[in-house]
């Protein structure tokens, strides 16, 4: 059973760490984008990740095109963020004594970071039903958020249960 575990633990360490470097990279595209289209904005619209209406918006107000994609730059580096902080936390985690008040820290500050991953998707989905009603420039929701304030949700109780077995593990401690 334990080698199971361990096993389950280290493949989702690594495809942790996977998913970090494939949101840095999501990142890095969008940034590379956004300055590449500073000097050349008809190369940009064949870029990865160029998006339908967004490339509309730079000619109708940069403004509007640069706040945009700093939310799409913000929002896939808190991605990329938050599956690195979980592969850090899977490679520092000891599962002889996992109930420790490190790990249930960490585990609440997940939760905290998928919090803010849904509000920033909910203001950059704000932000978008906004321009679109502003600029009759069709911007579909870029943000897919409602997970991740589910997710949150759970996280923070995984969190809780921790927190409760280090004062029972504590509590078992003082009284042997």
């Amino acid at each position: 059973m334990k080698t199971q575990t361990k096993t389950i633990l280290e493949i989702i360490k690594y495809l942790a760490l996977i998913g970090a470097i494939g949101f840095s990279i999501e990142c890095g595209s969008q940034l590379i984008f956004l300055i590449i289209s500073f000097s050349n904005p008809e190369f940009a619209k064949k870029m990865y990740l160029a998006k339908q209406g967004i490339e509309d918006l730079r000619n109708f107000s940069l403004t509007y095109f640069y706040f945009t994609k700093s939310l799409l730059i913000t929002f896939a580096a808190l991605k990329a963020f938050i599956w690195y902080y979980l592969f850090d936390f899977l490679h520092k985690l000891k599962l002889k004594n996992p109930f420790t008040d490190e790990v249930a820290t960490k585990i609440q500050n997940i939760s905290y970071q998928l919090l803010s991953l849904w509000i920033i998707a909910e203001i950059g989905n704000g932000y978008f039903n906004y321009v679109s009603k502003r600029t009759d420039i069709d911007l579909v929701n870029h943000f897919n958020h409602e997970e991740y304030f589910f997710m949150a949700g759970i996280v923070y109780l995984i969190s809780q249960i921790f927190k409760r077995g280090v004062e029972l593990q504590e509590e078992n401690e003082l009284t042997v």
